[in-house]
């Protein structure tokens, strides 16, 4: 019967759904076949973590939690425990982090958020109020009219893209060249038209749509990642001070149109570890995000909400046949899918190839200590350092099985894995 054989290839298919459905899949099916049969019924959340702790995906599935962004009505339960960890991790972390996370502080200006979040210091509830539109929207054109901020952000425009069409301009539009720059390898052409613009005109002399892109230019420079010029020291003041005057006079005049940041309220446009940390990242590097949920995952347990996180982290969408996903954790969920169907027959193809040597040797102690004894395993290696505990081996040469054996004997016979394994092949 198809639900007695599992099988897991050098390159498997991952179907279109979340991480849960995937790993499930086998389990689901034989589920239909057996009409529900109460003999085979659904590994449960505590089973399913289990796994993913042992064939390594844990780290994966808990990365996708933290980075996940929640809506109010699913989640409303979770946020006060939330808020807990944020209150703590603040008070213990807050020094050994700061060289890795930029707090969030209304009396700062943060570094490694645009000029447009430096402003509002919020999340817009309303369209017109995106950050993508507040360079045409009139109510902000005006506030910024009276604070005085205008101009020195069309200064600020015309310097940023000067400065960086003369590092970027002639280079070819790859995404590559453009990780630390304020526009897109797609918006290349548009910055280089004003670019050249500027070489004859002032800012007020360009076009309505012109002066729209050169602001909009201006509010997205976040200079702890676009470092092709320094803010002056009095911008950043005269940022802060405005900062105050937009909160008081928008929640005035347009209550509902912004959600300030509190370290009190969660912020829903942004992800939960963001939340968790009240601020922003000022590196990507996947390490040291890493070492980062190491700190998080202890206060996640202490608030019993591990097992929250990895379910929603369980929800993340893999793509089409899995394309938003590593080799890596590909080859991890369909190890894990074989695995949680519990087959009496598992058939492995080269199925860690896409793993680095810890994982390969993680999931090789697994099939040692899970699985010996209790399912017939089928694998098909070419490291020859996992082979000594099977049962017989088979060394395979032109398509044809040429000797058969236990490892030791095979390497008393000294025929073709004595040659392999002494190097001499």
């Amino acid at each position: 019967m198809a639900w007695n054989v599992g099988m897991v290839s050098q390159t498997p298919f991952i179907f279109d759904g979340t991480i849960e459905e995937n790993l499930l899949y086998g389990c689901t099916a034989r589920e239909g076949e057996k009409k529900i049969d109460s003999a085979f019924p659904l590994p449960d959340l505590d089973h399913i973590i289990e796994l993913i702790e042992q064939i390594g995906l844990f780290p994966d599935v808990l990365r996708f939690g933290l980075n996940s962004i929640l809506d109010f009505e699913s989640y409303s339960n979770l946020l006060p425990r939330l808020i807990r960890i944020r209150k703590k991790l603040t008070r213990r972390l807050n020094v050994p982090l700061s060289e890795y996370v930029e707090f969030f502080d209304k009396q700062k200006y943060q570094y490694f958020s645009t000029v447009a979040k430096n402003l509002t210091y919020g999340t817009a509830n309303q369209a017109a109020f995106k950050e993508l539109n507040l360079s045409q929207n009139e109510y902000f054109l005006r506030f910024l009219k009276e604070v005085n901020l205008l101009h020195p952000l069309m200064v600020l425009g015309t310097r940023l893209c000067r400065q960086t069409m003369q590092i970027i301009g002639n280079l070819p539009p790859s995404e590559i060249f453009f990780e630390k720059s304020p526009f897109a390898a797609d918006e290349l052409g548009k910055y280089k038209s004003l670019n050249e613009q500027l070489n004859k005109l002032e800012w007020s002399q360009l076009s309505a749509e012109n002066q729209k892109n050169l602001l909009e230019l201006a509010l997205r420079f976040v200079p702890g990642r676009h470092k092709m010029i320094a803010l002056p020291d009095d911008f950043k003041r005269d940022i802060l001070k405005a900062r105050t005057r937009f909160r008081e006079k928008i929640s005035a005049d347009i209550p509902d149109a912004f959600s300030f940041y509190r370290k009190s309220d969660y912020i829903f446009s942004h992800t939960i570890l963001h939340n968790l940390f009240f601020g922003k990242f000022k590196t990507s590097n996947p390490q040291i995000q890493d070492t980062i949920n190491a700190q998080v995952v202890q206060l996640l347990i202490e608030e019993d909400l591990l097992e929250a996180i990895l379910k929603i982290g369980m929800q993340f969408q893999v793509g089409s046949k899995g394309d938003r996903l590593s080799g890596g954790q590909r080859q991890k969920i369909a190890i894990g899918r074989a695995f949680l169907k519990n087959p009496n027959i598992l058939i492995m193809d080269e199925a860690t190839s896409a793993l680095d040597n810890r994982s390969q040797a993680r999931i090789q102690a697994l099939l040692d200590s899970h699985w010996k004894g209790r399912a017939t395993l089928v694998a098909v290696v070419h490291r020859l350092d996992i082979i000594k505990g099977y049962d017989q081996i088979g060394v395979m040469k032109s398509g044809k099985i040429e000797e058969i054996g236990n490892y030791d004997e095979l390497i008393a016979q000294k025929g073709l894995l004595y040659e392999l394994v002494a190097g001499k092949r």
